[in-house]
């Protein structure tokens, strides 16, 4: 039987046995990835508006270059060219997210005389197609950066990249690697890039510190102060402070819910499906009474 089988093999010609060794070599490189990789769910946050024409633009672009994509609208309602807001929206998004997710986040991307793009990977290993104008700050802080890589591959488009829209640069790029495009492929690697000025989250000489990360549709201004900080802080409900806003000061109490004030009153807590600091006007709006956006660096008291 042995014999049989040896003699058998001896009849195979080299040339099946070279196709036969082609095939498990090109399996494996195909293999080698995680097969999750391929048609990953892209996500899309950007300030174009919810009439805007360039959300049924990028979607085309996407669907163009990935017929089979599974597109996901975030949110397109970032207020128009604030990057600190996108910013705070895409990591609070990209937490919930599991995952080979494709986050393409398109805000204020002409900030720079000539833009940059790059493919971000953060160490969840979800991958983000933005533009170098601080977008990834809270992304890196969060989850790291395992690789970031600069699009500068000219081939991947009919024009000069200085000649195209930020959608169509961004848009083709995730489609491609929403179906398995190699993110090295893009461009090198990039080891400068823009970060958002942060007062980040301290306890100083009796005063916390922080910075204003997001302004809710309610006019809440929610900080990058978490509740475990406000802990350490020693702040209790029913104690009185006092916030330090540039060269303004405003008076709240630190409580649990709105009600814990008047109507028309200030009252800061942590707000619980974030576990971060919030200062809010119970039925009032603190940030537009106070001009406070995104980005605004805080100082509180406790009186």
């Amino acid at each position: 039987m042995f014999a049989s089988a040896h003699n058998s093999l001896k009849k195979i010609s080299p040339a099946f046995i070279f196709i036969l060794a082609l095939f498990f070599i090109v399996s494996g490189i195909l293999g080698c990835g995680n097969p999750k990789n391929v048609n990953m769910p892209i996500v899309l946050l950007t300030d174009f508006g919810s009439e805007d024409y360039r959300i049924s633009q990028l979607k085309g672009i996407i669907l163009t270059n990935n017929n089979q994509a599974r597109i996901i609208d975030a949110t397109h309602s970032v207020p128009a060219f604030d990057i600190a807001t996108g910013a705070y929206i895409l990591d609070v998004a990209a937490r919930e997210f599991p995952e080979n997710v494709v986050f393409i986040s398109i805000i204020a991307p002409y900030t720079q005389s000539e833009p940059k793009y790059f493919v971000l990977i953060n160490n969840k290993n979800q991958f983000f197609i933005l533009p170098d104008n601080g977008l990834m700050t809270y992304v890196v802080q969060d989850t790291g950066n395992k690789a970031i890589y600069q699009i500068t591959d000219q081939q991947l488009f009919d024009r000069s990249m200085r000649e195209l829209a930020a959608e169509r640069i961004q848009g083709k790029v995730g489609a491609l690697i929403s179906s398995g495009y190699s993110p090295q492929s893009v461009g090198p690697t990039l080891t400068d890039y823009e970060k958002l000025d942060i007062q980040e989250p301290a306890i100083k000489d009796d005063r916390l510190l922080g910075t204003v990360v997001y302004v809710d549709h309610f006019g809440n201004a929610i900080t990058n102060i978490s509740g475990k900080i406000a802990d350490e802080f020693g702040l209790e409900p029913g104690d009185q402070l006092s916030i330090t806003i540039a060269t303004s000061t405003i008076r709240a109490i630190f409580g649990t819910t709105y009600a814990d004030v008047p109507q028309g009153k200030e009252i800061v807590f942590v707000i619980n499906n974030l576990g971060m600091v919030q200062m809010s006007i119970n039925l009032g709006n603190f940030a537009s009474t106070y001009h406070i956006k995104a980005g605004t660096k805080i100082e509180i008291e406790k009186q």
